[in-house]
Order: C-alpha cells, then sequence, then structure tokens
C-alpha cells in the first residue's frame, strides 16, 4: 500500500530527529475504534475553566485566512474533550471544539495566548513534551497568566489517522495527565501551519484576534526553555 506523502515526511523526519514509534509505556497499542458522535456533555464544562466562555458573544473573525505568522488563523474544527480529566478521558463524550471557542476580543475570559501542539503516538519527543509539561505543572502555573492549551494528536503509533483509543491513552497516561483541551486530528489540519512535518509541532495565538503570533517546531532542550519565553510573553501581554 502506497502511504500517503505527509505520513513519509513524517517518518523520514523521524529518523533524523529521534523520534521512536515504541508505544507508551504500560500503555497497550491502541486498537481502531469507529468515531463516536459528536455530543457536547451536559455539566462537563461546569466550573472548569473559561473555554468557550466568549463563542456566543462574538463572530469569530472573517478571511482570508492564513497560514503564517500575523495571519489570521482558519475557525478548524476538532472532535475531543474540553476539560478531558472531567470528561474521564472518555471517548463517549466527546464534544465539538472550535477555535471560535477561545476567541476572545473582549478579553473577558482571562486568556491571553492559545498554544496549539500537534503530537503523535510514534513521536519519542512529543512524549516527553508532554511528560515534562506534567511534571513541571506549565498549565497550573502558566493558565492563571492568560495561557490556554490546546492538545491535538493526529496520528496513531504505526503512522495512520488517531483514533480515540489513541487519544484515551494519550491523554489518561500517568506521565501525562492531561487536563487541558485535548482533540483528535486524524487528517492533520494543524499541519498546514507549519513549513516542516517534524513533530511536535507548536503554534501561539492571540486569543482577542486570533492571529498567528509565533509557529516552533519540536521542542527546547529543556523543554522549560520555550515555556519561559512563553510567560515572558504574556507577562508584556
Amino acid at each position: 500500500m502506497k502511504l500517503p506523502i505527509v505520513t513519509v515526511l513524517i517518518a523520514a523526519t523521524c529518523s533524523l530527529l529521534g523520534c521512536s514509534s515504541s508505544p507508551l509505556t504500560g500503555v497497550p497499542d491502541a486498537e481502531p475504534a469507529p468515531a463516536p458522535s459528536a455530543s457536547p456533555t451536559a455539566g462537563a464544562n461546569a466550573g472548569a475553566g473559561n473555554v468557550g466562555a466568549t463563542s456566543s458573544r462574538a463572530a469569530y473573525p472573517a478571511g482570508p485566512f492564513g497560514t503564517t505568522r500575523g495571519a489570521t488563523i482558519e475557525n478548524l474544527s476538532f472532535l475531543g474533550w474540553k476539560h478531558p480529566d472531567v470528561a474521564g478521558y472518555d471517548p463517549s463524550k466527546f464534544e465539538t471544539v472550535r477555535l471560535s471557542d477561545f476567541y476572545d476580543p473582549d478579553g473577558l475570559s482571562g486568556v491571553k495566548l492559545l498554544a496549539i501542539n500537534a503530537s503523535a503516538v510514534w513521536c519519542s519527543v512529543c512524549r516527553r513534551e508532554y511528560q515534562e509539561m506534567h511534571s513541571n505543572d506549565v498549565y497550573g502555573k502558566l493558565h492563571p497568566l492568560g495561557l490556554e492549551i490546546l492538545g491535538t494528536l493526529f496520528e496513531d503509533n504505526a503512522f495512520f489517522p488517531a483514533q480515540p483509543q489513541d487519544l484515551q491513552n494519550w491523554g489518561i497516561a500517568k506521565a501525562h495527565a492531561v487536563t487541558f483541551p485535548l482533540v483528535l486530528d486524524p487528517g492533520f489540519k494543524v499541519g498546514a501551519y507549519f513549513d516542516s512535518d517534524a513533530t511536535p509541532l507548536n503554534m501561539l495565538i492571540d486569543v482577542r484576534t486570533m492571529t498567528i503570533v509565533q509557529i516552533t517546531m519540536g521542542i527546547s532542550d529543556p523543554t522549560s526553555k520555550y515555556w519561559t519565553q512563553v510567560q515572558g510573553m504574556l507577562e508584556k501581554m
């Protein structure tokens, strides 16, 4: 079977960056599962943050949309969880998560920057980033300063589109314990905003205008260097 071009490019990049195709530690290889229907979970978002707090008050910025720094990002939509821990990482509680859920032109939510991350199960560098984000409590420290994070998972351990079980395994893994919005991106929509297929992919969005502030490939060593930079940006906004 001929693999998609993006898969070939990612595999080649992985060999250069030292990514691994081994499964998550302590988590069995994910079996393909049918995607559940998108149905908002009543009560799952109550008292758990400000995601979606402004989506009903302001229309999303009109195009044209772009894929580079300074451009307005398209209102992408995904299936996943706005609060994965509250949903118990349960695929049956998937809901639609749109970028418009984070749009906040009036600054009412307290969020200033949206950090979009694209990862794959086969990528050991991605796992290390999530592990260090968890161990350093990045979300707990920077969310009060105005940071929201949207994690996306686009491929499984075998370079095929990620399935609901993959997202559950990724979010619930003890080393990750994800509490910020986490979604599936089997079509790799976020990949359109980067010049390379290297992972992990990170992008910062100013939620007041939904413009792209920064695009970063890979992670700093140590990863705390990147989040220290993000903290400095938040403190200046």
